[in-house]
């Protein structure tokens, strides 16, 4: 799965709760008018598989749910960071057109080639 992560800056000033709630005015940093981002490949691990579960097969459906709370969480976590998540995006099969049988799978691009500059490719 990929997280696109792009940078931000505080936008103005704090909201009346911010001292509660951690809510920061945040808007998408542009130069030069492209947005300035990084693709982050997230290996999935199912834990409950790894714990003796039966395997339950990835699918489209699986990946975004899984991709949205992984975007929520990531943000969490780098609260610290100027980076916050602006899209999550799930690998695409690539398909044996005889069999129909899935050989492989390409990960997505880092977004907008017109709106979005990718400085680098990182996995976590």
């Amino acid at each position: 799965m990929t997280l696109i992560v792009c940078k931000t800056f505080i936008a103005g000033p704090p909201d009346q709760n911010a001292g509660w709630t951690g809510h920061e005015n945040r808007d998408w940093k542009v130069e030069h008018g492209m947005m300035q981002c990084r693709r982050l490949e997230v290996q999935l691990f199912d834990q409950a598989e790894a714990m003796g579960a039966a395997a339950q097969p990835f699918n489209r459906q699986r990946c975004q749910r899984a991709s949205i709370m992984l975007g929520v969480s990531w943000d969490q976590a780098h609260k610290g960071s100027s980076y916050r998540t602006w899209r999550v995006a799930c690998p695409v099969p690539i398909v044996d057109t005889r069999t129909g049988e899935v050989i492989a799978w390409k990960m997505p691009e880092c977004g907008h080639r017109d709106t979005v500059i990718c400085e680098t490719d990182t996995a976590i």
